[in-house]
């Protein structure tokens, strides 16, 4: 009996600062995320023993991920020096541009008023990239 005691005190005392993210040390969120494998448009979801990281499908997911982390629950993004926090309005069809690669625009509002399109890359289901198509429907 004092042995399962013993054990289950030692095992409470390593999950309880995982579970908690009191680890020693100081954590950041990640900017980018690494290269995943297809997953036939399914969540990706990769478990350890002690942690668990849900990496975001598709455009969407990606800034369902970003507004959340965001302070001011924003996309932001820099045009010519400059960073634009914009909120998404409206998601374009997905184009595919071969390589396992695909574009997806997005229109934004920034706090200027303007409408930014966003065009987003991704491979394998990830987003790999974001760049400024339009403003107000002009090259910028």
């Amino acid at each position: 009996m004092k042995t399962q005691l013993i054990i289950a005190a030692v095992i409470a005392s390593f999950v309880t600062p995982i579970a908690f993210g009191q680890m020693e040390g100081s954590y950041s969120q990640p900017q980018s995320q690494p290269p995943q494998p297809s997953s036939g448009g399914q969540q990706k979801t990769t478990t350890s023993t002690t942690t668990k990281t849900t990496y975001p499908v598709g455009v969407k997911g990606y800034l369902d991920q970003q507004l959340a982390i965001s302070k001011d629950k924003k996309f932001h993004v820099a045009l010519n020096g400059k960073d634009l926090a914009l909120t998404p309005l409206k998601f374009g069809a997905e184009k595919k541009l071969g390589g396992g690669k695909s574009s997806t625009a997005v229109d934004m509002k920034g706090a200027d008023g303007k409408i930014y399109e966003i065009d987003f890359v991704s491979s394998g289901g990830q987003v790999s990239g974001a760049s400024v198509g339009k403003v107000n429907g002009r090259a910028p």
